[in-house]
């Protein structure tokens, strides 16, 4: 075995020892408030992450899943189906919802706030009229954002309304990043729901929707999204989706018959919702602003890609993934440093200056395609955070025993002295 192939093995086995403890650490709190220091990198690392792939096409979803058609209702939609007013036309969303039932959908969600009437005085207009005689007469899954629509509990209009939580989960830090997990006698995330019926599952079983996800970590409060960008084609629907399971068209093309009734279309699981004025729903992500329909298309097709919420990754493959990567991008370090410039005095310079560099590459790099291939989070900081601990405790010993050793040569230097003092005393 070559030197520094063991040294390479020796160094990854520091990390490893090192991120054992310290998770233990902090997992314990066992740190207080500092614990912070440590942990408020991860999500920008995780984040960084998510950028890259935002721009990448994800693998192909999983088989029989229906397609995803998102329709919004973007400014030409509404100033020509809604002019002139704050909420959106009543009468036009039941028109609308109407054409979708035409391809039997296998679940519709409206992202709006149907709680009361258009009219002042809790006055049905003409369009809240017919949006709730269609809501009374509906046989096909609809999910809501609340519980009443128009005034009448939904229990009440039909058995085939469902009250989904459409709310999003702000970090610490204002960001994003999760849809709520599924809670026991709480809504579940209007995400989860379109999920759970594109598998056939009946929402009113709600344990078997929620065990239809990988329960992850249960004290989590949510779970993250793999964003993608969602393009915009005009009238131009067929155009290529990075989410290849996903139709994004306008709601004013769809009721010009701008979707195809087809084998495709049929049964298709449809997400409705407003775009403009875009302040009006818009959330902070690491991608930049998204409006809170495209939030629930991402989290939905995360599950139809990946079968479930993406997750940091668990310790079993952290510990297969990590030590592997971090001894490959070490060997290649000590390569360059303890083979080719071994002779150099530029060694331990070259040494520090792409020892580190070289491992959060090779670990950036693995992040990419776990995220990319699995929907998991592969925090690649951590390692190097672990790596420079191990470094420092290290020079630490190190130095401790080299003070130890300079101590111990001058009190033999002073004793020698002394006996040469003490035997010339005695020759004199």
């Amino acid at each position: 075995m070559s030197p520094y192939v063991g040294k390479a093995l020796w160094r990854t086995g520091l990390v490893v020892l090192v991120m054992l403890i310290s998770s233990y650490i902090l997992n314990n709190n066992l740190l207080g408030p500092f614990s912070a220091f440590i942990k408020g990198p991860q999500g920008a690392s995780l984040d960084r992450l998510t950028r890259v792939v935002h721009h990448w096409g994800s693998p192909v979803p999983v088989r029989n899943f229906p397609l995803v058609v998102l329709l919004e209702l973007e400014q030409q939609s509404i100033e020509q189906l809604s002019p002139n007013s704050h909420l959106f036309d009543r009468g036009q969303l039941a028109q609308l919802t109407k054409k979708i039932l035409a391809y039997q959908p296998k679940g519709i969600f409206l992202d709006f706030d149907l709680r009361y009437p258009s009219n002042e005085g809790g006055v049905l207009s003409a369009g809240d009229q017919q949006l709730l005689a269609l809501l009374k007469g509906v046989g096909t899954p609809l999910l809501l954002p609340d519980a009443i629509a128009l005034g009448e509990p939904l229990s009440r209009l039909s058995p085939f309304l469902h009250t989904v939580k459409a709310q999003v989960f702000y970090d610490s830090d204002g960001l994003t990043r999760k849809i709520p997990r599924p809670r026991p006698g709480q809504p579940v995330a209007a995400s989860l729901g379109l999920y759970c019926l594109g598998l056939g599952l009946d929402l009113r079983d709600a344990n078997r929707c929620q065990q239809s996800v990988a329960p992850g970590n249960p004290g989590s409060e949510g779970k993250r999204i793999v964003y993608r960008e969602i393009r915009r084609y005009g009238s131009n629907a067929t155009g290529s989706q990075l989410w290849p399971n996903l139709v994004a068209m306008s709601g004013l093309d769809f009721l010009n018959d701008g979707l195809v009734l087809s084998e495709a279309t049929q049964g298709a699981l449809f997400l409705v919702g407003r775009t403009y004025p875009q302040a009006d729903d818009v959330h902070f992500t690491a991608i930049g602003p998204v409006q809170g329909v495209d939030i629930h298309a991402n989290a939905l097709l995360t599950l139809a890609t990946y079968r479930s919420f993406s997750e940091t990754l668990g310790w079993g493959p952290v510990l297969l993934v990590v030590p592997l990567v971090v001894f490959v991008a070490l060997w290649l370090t000590y390569s360059i440093t303890d083979g080719w410039l071994r002779a150099s005095r530029f060694q331990g310079f070259v040494q520090a200056l792409i020892e580190t560099a070289v491992a959060a590459w090779f670990l950036f790099f693995a992040g990419v395609v776990i995220l990319q291939y699995t929907g998991h989070f592969l925090d690649y900081l951590y390692p190097i955070v672990a790596f420079q601990m191990g470094a420092l405790f290290l020079k630490l010993f190190a130095g401790g025993k080299k003070n130890e050793n300079s101590t111990s040569d001058k009190g033999q230097e002073v004793a020698d002295k002394l006996k040469e003092v003490v035997q010339g005393i005695g020759d004199g």
